[in-house]
Protein backbone atom coordinates (compact mmCIF):
# COMPACT_ATOMS: atom_id res chain seq x y z
CA UNK A 1 0.00 0.00 0.00
CA UNK A 2 1.59 3.35 -1.26
CA UNK A 3 -0.29 6.98 -0.34
CA UNK A 4 -0.04 9.52 -3.27
CA UNK A 5 -0.88 13.16 -1.96
CA UNK A 6 -3.56 15.08 -4.16
CA UNK A 7 -4.97 18.43 -4.59
CA UNK A 8 -9.15 17.95 -4.46
CA UNK A 9 -10.28 19.33 -7.55
CA UNK A 10 -14.21 17.43 -7.16
CA UNK A 11 -14.06 15.53 -4.14
CA UNK A 12 -15.92 12.15 -3.61
CA UNK A 13 -15.81 8.62 -2.52
CA UNK A 14 -13.82 6.37 -5.26
CA UNK A 15 -12.47 3.22 -5.66
CA UNK A 16 -11.41 1.35 -8.76
CA UNK A 17 -8.97 -0.81 -10.72
CA UNK A 18 -6.65 1.99 -12.30
CA UNK A 19 -6.06 2.78 -16.15
CA UNK A 20 -3.70 5.33 -17.33
CA UNK A 21 -3.54 7.02 -21.14
CA UNK A 22 -0.13 8.64 -20.84
CA UNK A 23 -1.27 11.32 -22.89
CA UNK A 24 -3.92 14.44 -22.96
CA UNK A 25 -7.50 13.42 -24.01
CA UNK A 26 -9.87 15.05 -25.91
CA UNK A 27 -13.11 13.78 -24.50
CA UNK A 28 -14.90 15.21 -27.80
CA UNK A 29 -13.67 12.85 -30.57
CA UNK A 30 -11.79 10.49 -28.28
CA UNK A 31 -14.32 9.16 -26.30
CA UNK A 32 -17.26 7.07 -26.83
CA UNK A 33 -19.70 8.23 -23.22
CA UNK A 34 -22.59 5.30 -24.55
CA UNK A 35 -19.97 2.61 -24.32
CA UNK A 36 -17.00 4.24 -22.26
CA UNK A 37 -14.14 3.35 -24.28
CA UNK A 38 -11.68 5.82 -25.14
CA UNK A 39 -9.62 5.89 -28.32
CA UNK A 40 -7.56 4.88 -30.21
CA UNK A 41 -6.46 2.52 -27.41
CA UNK A 42 -10.28 1.00 -27.23
CA UNK A 43 -9.60 1.36 -23.76
CA UNK A 44 -12.48 0.72 -21.52
CA UNK A 45 -13.07 3.54 -18.47
CA UNK A 46 -15.99 2.33 -16.58
CA UNK A 47 -16.02 2.27 -13.00
CA UNK A 48 -11.88 2.90 -13.37
CA UNK A 49 -9.77 5.14 -11.39
CA UNK A 50 -8.66 6.83 -14.82
CA UNK A 51 -5.49 8.35 -14.68
CA UNK A 52 -4.01 10.57 -17.62
CA UNK A 53 -1.99 14.03 -18.58
CA UNK A 54 -4.67 16.48 -18.40
CA UNK A 55 -7.13 17.05 -20.87
CA UNK A 56 -7.89 19.36 -24.36
CA UNK A 57 -10.46 20.04 -27.20
CA UNK A 58 -13.22 21.52 -27.65
CA UNK A 59 -15.79 22.83 -24.80
CA UNK A 60 -18.58 19.70 -25.52
CA UNK A 61 -15.82 17.76 -23.83
CA UNK A 62 -17.63 18.30 -20.67
CA UNK A 63 -20.31 17.35 -22.08
CA UNK A 64 -19.24 14.30 -22.90
CA UNK A 65 -18.04 13.46 -19.23
CA UNK A 66 -22.11 14.10 -18.23
CA UNK A 67 -22.96 11.44 -20.83
CA UNK A 68 -19.98 9.12 -19.66
CA UNK A 69 -21.69 9.11 -16.37
CA UNK A 70 -25.76 9.84 -17.91
CA UNK A 71 -24.89 6.37 -19.56
CA UNK A 72 -23.71 4.95 -16.56
CA UNK A 73 -20.01 4.62 -18.18
CA UNK A 74 -18.20 7.25 -16.15
CA UNK A 75 -14.75 6.20 -14.52
CA UNK A 76 -14.96 6.08 -10.38
CA UNK A 77 -12.44 9.12 -10.43
CA UNK A 78 -9.93 10.93 -12.55
CA UNK A 79 -6.03 11.51 -11.42
CA UNK A 80 -4.52 14.22 -13.43
CA UNK A 81 -1.12 16.18 -13.87
CA UNK A 82 -2.96 19.19 -14.80
CA UNK A 83 -6.62 20.16 -14.71
CA UNK A 84 -8.07 22.63 -17.27
CA UNK A 85 -11.62 24.10 -17.02
CA UNK A 86 -13.41 22.01 -19.12
CA UNK A 87 -12.18 19.57 -17.05
CA UNK A 88 -13.47 21.04 -14.21
CA UNK A 89 -16.48 21.56 -15.43
CA UNK A 90 -17.41 17.90 -16.68
CA UNK A 91 -16.43 16.51 -13.48
CA UNK A 92 -18.63 18.95 -11.37
CA UNK A 93 -21.35 18.50 -13.81
CA UNK A 94 -21.14 14.71 -13.36
CA UNK A 95 -20.54 14.47 -10.33
CA UNK A 96 -16.86 12.53 -10.93
CA UNK A 97 -14.29 12.64 -7.94
CA UNK A 98 -11.36 14.49 -10.22
CA UNK A 99 -7.75 14.95 -8.53
CA UNK A 100 -4.58 16.47 -9.33
CA UNK A 101 -1.32 14.83 -8.44
CA UNK A 102 1.94 16.18 -8.05
CA UNK A 103 3.41 13.17 -8.42
CA UNK A 104 2.28 11.91 -11.93
CA UNK A 105 5.31 9.88 -13.19
CA UNK A 106 5.62 8.56 -9.29
CA UNK A 107 1.95 7.24 -10.00
CA UNK A 108 1.80 6.08 -13.44
CA UNK A 109 5.04 3.76 -12.74
CA UNK A 110 3.60 2.72 -9.34
CA UNK A 111 0.33 1.39 -10.85
CA UNK A 112 1.75 0.23 -14.12
CA UNK A 113 4.14 -2.51 -12.47
CA UNK A 114 0.74 -4.91 -11.04
CA UNK A 115 -2.76 -5.32 -10.23
CA UNK A 116 -3.82 -2.67 -7.77
CA UNK A 117 -5.94 -0.30 -6.73
CA UNK A 118 -6.94 2.99 -5.92
CA UNK A 119 -9.00 3.99 -3.30
CA UNK A 120 -9.98 7.79 -2.69
CA UNK A 121 -12.09 8.87 0.96
CA UNK A 122 -14.14 11.75 0.62
CA UNK A 123 -11.85 14.84 2.38
CA UNK A 124 -8.73 13.02 2.31
CA UNK A 125 -5.94 14.73 0.76
CA UNK A 126 -4.37 11.52 -0.59
CA UNK A 127 -5.32 8.36 -2.67
CA UNK A 128 -4.50 5.17 -1.64
CA UNK A 129 -2.96 2.38 -3.92
CA UNK A 130 -3.03 -0.86 -3.12
CA UNK A 131 -2.04 -4.42 -3.96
Amino acid sequence: MKLFPVKIIVDGDCEGEPVVINRSISFFGEVDPINGIVRPENISITGKALIFRGSRGSTVGSYIIYALRYYGKSPSCMIVENAEPILITGCVLSDTPLFVTDNYNELTRYVMEKTRTIVHEKGRGFIVVRE
